[in-house]
């Protein structure tokens, strides 16, 4: 089972590929993100998503509808709310010690990292994060969807 959803709202979240997907292929979960971001455009909320994460969503882009799609995504990121953070070396060494722990992508290991470097939740639809929640905490975007439409 996974982590529960907090009963406050954080003041800062990572997101995961998956979350930032969701939003931008208008799929199960768009909604829930919408929110958050608009959150972030009011400053209640800081967002951020590594380099190698954002990375992923332009790679879901363009094998969707190209490279014309992958960059209008490119350009959508960019106009969003949300701080996308490079991967130093420090960055890298807390995603490689994730990927030892076993269980979850590389790719995944990024977004884990930079929330457990600055403390925060990851947002995530994923269910391969419930391997790693006993050192970061993760909100899931069914949970957080359903609260928004229930």
């Amino acid at each position: 089972m996974g982590s529960p959803v907090r009963t406050m709202d954080p003041e800062a979240l990572v997101l995961d590929a998956q979350a930032l997907a969701a939003y931008v292929g208008s799929e199960p979960g768009a909604r829930a993100v919408a929110a958050i971001l608009t959150r972030a455009t009011r400053e209640e909320i800081v967002l951020s998503i590594t380099t190698v994460n954002a990375g992923e969503v332009l790679l879901a882009a363009e094998r969707k509808g190209g490279a014309q799609a992958s960059h209008e995504t490119l350009d959508l990121i960019q106009d969003l709310p949300i701080d996308i953070i490079p991967v130093d070396l420090e960055l890298a060494a807390r995603a490689a010690w994730f990927k030892f722990r076993g269980g979850i992508s590389y790719a995944d290991c990024f977004a884990a990292a930079l929330a457990h470097r600055d403390g925060v939740p990851v947002l995530t639809g994923d269910r391969e994060f419930e391997r790693v929640a006993d050192r970061v905490e993760v909100l899931w975007l069914d949970e957080l969807e359903d609260m928004e439409t229930g």
